[in-house]
C-alpha cells in the first residue's frame, strides 16, 4: 500500500452516539486481530481475519443490512435495469451479491483471500469472484455497467487512486454505487476496524467529483433509524449475552423472549419502523450524513 493524502472530512467533536457505536465495536471486535500497521504483513493478516462465516448470519438478517440491499434494488431497477454487468469491489462474504435481483452479469473482488473463498463458495457459478487490490483491479477499461464499494474505502490509504481506478473499469455513464461511514473518526477505530478516515456528504462527493465520476443523488441511509436501532441493538445483544443459553437461543440472531413470537431484533426493527418511515422523507442532499451515493462515470471520461 502507498501512503497518500486523503479528501477525509475535517475532525469534529463527538457525540453520544459516537461513543456509544465505539463501544459497540469494541465489544464486537473484542476477540479479532487488531490492526497495527497499514501495509505489508500486517495490513493483510488483520483482513485475512476480518470476517468469519458466523458473520454471513448478521450480513443476512440484520435490518440494517436487509435496508442497504433492498435501497441498492431499487436504485438499480431505476439506473441501471438488467441486462447489466455489476462489479462489486470489496465483496466481502459476497451478501450483496448474493441477493442482487436476476438478470445482472455479477463479479466481485476482494483483498483478503479467505473472504474470496467464502463468496466463491456461497455464489458458485452465479458470479465470477477475484482476489485483487482495490488499486489494481484485474479487469480491462470499460468494461462495466455497474460498481459496487460498500464500507470499504475507508479501510485504503489512497482512496482517490482506489475511486480512480474504479472509474477506469466502468464503461462511459456507468454507475458506482458507494457507501462509507460518517460517524466521528476516533483514533481506537484504526486498530479496531482498519479505517483511516470517515466522511461527511460534501468529502464523499467531492472523492467522487476529483477522480473521474460525478456524484448524481444520494441514497436513503435512514440515519435517525440507524443510529436508535444501533443503541437498542446493543441491549439485545447483552440480553443474548445473558440469558440466551438459558433459552436455548445463544445467536443474537435468534433470541427471543418466551412470552414474544417475534425475535428480539425484529421486536426491535419493528418497533422502529416508524421512524424509517420518517427518514424516507428527508432531504439527503442537504444531509451531512449522506455518505451512501450513486455516481457516474461521464460519457467521454475515456480513461
Amino acid at each position: 500500500m502507498t501512503h497518500a493524502t486523503s479528501t477525509s472530512s475535517p475532525q469534529r467533536r463527538p457525540s453520544v452516539t459516537d461513543k456509544l457505536a465505539l463501544w459497540l465495536l469494541k465489544l464486537a471486535k473484542m476477540r479479532r486481530t487488531s490492526f497495527t500497521q497499514p501495509s505489508g504483513d500486517d495490513y493483510a493478516k488483520f483482513y485475512e481475519s476480518f470476517f468469519e462465516e458466523k458473520d454471513l448470519e448478521a450480513y443476512q438478517k440484520d435490518r440494517r443490512m436487509v435496508l442497504r440491499r433492498e435501497t441498492i434494488a431499487k436504485t438499480l431497477q431505476r439506473y441501471a435495469p438488467p441486462p447489466a454487468s455489476v462489479l462489486d469491489v470489496g465483496c466481502g462474504l459476497g451478501d450483496v451479491l448474493a441477493e442482487m435481483p436476476p438478470g445482472y452479469t455479477l463479479h466481485g473482488t476482494d483483498f483478503a483471500r479467505f473472504n474470496v473463498g467464502v463468496a466463491s463458495r456461497r455464489l458458485g457459478n452465479r458470479a465470477k469472484i477475484t482476489q485483487a487490490s482495490i488499486y489494481e483491479l484485474p479487469y480491462e477499461s470499460n468494461g462495466f455497467n455497474i460498481a459496487l464499494c460498500l464500507e470499504v474505502l475507508e479501510h485504503i490509504e489512497d482512496d482517490a487512486r482506489a475511486v480512480r481506478e474504479i472509474a477506469r473499469v466502468l464503461k462511459p455513464g456507468g454507475i458506482l454505487i458507494a457507501a462509507v461511514p460518517y460517524t466521528f473518526y476516533w483514533p481506537d477505530y484504526l486498530k479496531l476496524m482498519g479505517h483511516f478516515r470517515h466522511y461527511t456528504r460534501e468529502s464523499f462527493s467531492n472523492l467522487m467529483n476529483h477522480n473521474g465520476l460525478k456524484t448524481e443523488t444520494y441514497l436513503s441511509n435512514y440515519p435517525n433509524f440507524h443510529q436508535s436501532y444501533t443503541r437498542r441493538y446493543a441491549f439485545v445483544r447483552a440480553q443474548t449475552m445473558a440469558f440466551g443459553r438459558f433459552f436455548g437461543r445463544k445467536s443474537l440472531y435468534t433470541f427471543k423472549w418466551p412470552w414474544r413470537r417475534e425475535l428480539a431484533l425484529d421486536h426491535l426493527a419493528n418497533r422502529l419502523e416508524p421512524l424509517r418511515q420518517q427518514d424516507t422523507t428527508l432531504d439527503y442532499a442537504a444531509l451531512p450524513t449522506s455518505t451512501f451515493l450513486l455516481a457516474r462515470k461521464g460519457a467521454q471520461n475515456d480513461r
